[in-house]
């Protein structure tokens, strides 16, 4: 008995014993693995360090040798640039939240500071433009959707639905098709007629940045916003307009140019008009323009010119022998230091139109704006010749000066 109760204890020791010394040493190499494994982390550590300034040695070595941008690979100038972004943001200037993925490559490719700022301001005014739009577009869609209920519950009470609230109107709504159809009208008669401006679209090649040709296209739509005001406004013809061009690449995207009121045309004005008619208006003339002559054909340069330092319709008017004018600004205004004295396209096609209706260059020079101008010579005179009818009027004597 005895001997098969230690038998029987020793085969219940053994065992627990192996049970033991297994676990011992499952927990000695899961200690042994931790320790393993924290080293290995630490050498990971140590080297994702080291790889990161390696990585960022050539931007210290940038920032403190005050390198040249144009030096550095691609990666490395977006790397700066979203850096610089991420700066000026922090220290209050106008920079954008995102870069469209069109403008990457223009970005890389200035290598100026100052330049790219100039873009990120560009940018940045965009993007407030398009959350603004995009309010605006909201705020449509829920006075559209106001208007559907509300004539839903008008037809519901058998009255006849308008876009007045809740009572009837003999008047008609004109949409964008009849405003479109009476501009047409508008034109008609002076495309008839013979009456006709030109828009030179020939300096696309000018425009180096993108940004000046979407301003371009800007200009002449906003030059049919003012038709209302004339009569018999001028016809407009664009002139040297590459069929495959970036000008008219941007005038499809937006809207196509049968929708607007004009003719485009990619042959010159020399094909079209006869050349005695013509007339470049340009800045740098030495010939003032005193009156509007009704059977000319008057030029307008279709450039974004902000530095005006370059006499470029100047000289094509000289190269392909017309006749050149310029408005005379500097006996009516006077402009301020910091602004310059380029107008922009519908600035001269209104310009333009004024002085043929009116024939008065202080009404005409009303449309530049009051932000560029110090002084408007003809208000002085204006107001003199005000004070004398007056004086005139009180003392009953007729004072003329």
């Amino acid at each position: 008995m005895l001997i098969s109760r230690i038998c029987t204890s020793i085969v219940s020791k053994c065992p627990n014993r192996f049970i033991f010394n297994k676990q011992q040493r499952f927990l000695t190499n899961l200690s042994s693995e931790k320790k393993n494994d924290h080293e290995s982390n630490d050498l990971n550590e140590t080297s994702t360090t080291q790889s990161s300034d390696k990585d960022n040695e050539w931007l210290w070595s940038y920032l403190r040798d005050r390198s040249s941008f144009s030096d550095l690979t691609l990666e490395q100038k977006r790397r700066v640039i979203e850096i610089e972004i991420q700066t000026l943001r922090e220290s209050g200037e106008r920079v954008p939240d995102t870069i469209p993925d069109e403008r990457w490559n223009e970005l890389i490719n200035l290598p100026l500071l100052e330049s790219r700022k100039t873009l990120y301001g560009y940018l940045f005014l965009r993007e407030v433009y398009r959350k603004r739009r995009a309010l605006v577009v909201a705020q449509n869609n829920l006075r559209r959707i106001e208007a559907t209920k509300r004539r839903e519950d008008l037809l519901a009470q058998g009255k006849q639905p308008t876009n007045y609230p809740g009572y009837s109107s003999i008047f008609r709504h004109l949409g964008r098709q009849n405003e479109k159809y009476v501009r047409e009208q508008t034109l008609l008669a002076p495309a008839r007629l013979g009456e006709m401006l030109v828009i030179d679209c020939g300096f696309e090649q000018e425009h180096a940045r993108a940004y000046h040709l979407l301003n371009l296209v800007d200009q002449v739509q906003y030059l049919f916003a003012e038709l209302h005001r004339y009569h018999s406004p001028s016809f407009v013809y664009l002139c040297n307009l590459s069929q495959d061009g970036r000008l008219q690449t941007e005038f499809n995207r937006r809207a196509p140019l049968d929708n607007l009121c004009l003719q485009a045309t990619a042959s010159s004005y020399l094909d079209i008009f006869p050349q005695e008619k013509l007339i470049y208006l340009s800045p740098d003339s030495n010939v003032e323009m005193t009156s509007f002559d009704h059977d000319a054909v008057y030029i307008i340069g279709g450039i974004i010119d902000i530095t005006g330092k370059k006499p470029l319709t100047f000289g094509k008017a000289k190269r392909e022998n017309i006749k050149h004018q310029r408005f005379p600004i500097d006996r009516y205004v006077k402009f301020g230091g910091g602004s310059g004295k380029t107008l922009t396209i519908d600035q001269v096609y209104n310009i333009l139109m004024t002085l043929k209706h009116t024939g008065s260059w202080i009404e005409a020079f009303k449309f530049i704006p009051d932000r560029k101008i110090v002084e408007r010579y003809s208000e002085k005179v204006q107001d003199k010749q005000i004070e004398y009818e007056k004086f005139g009027r009180w003392t009953g004597l007729n004072v003329k000066h």
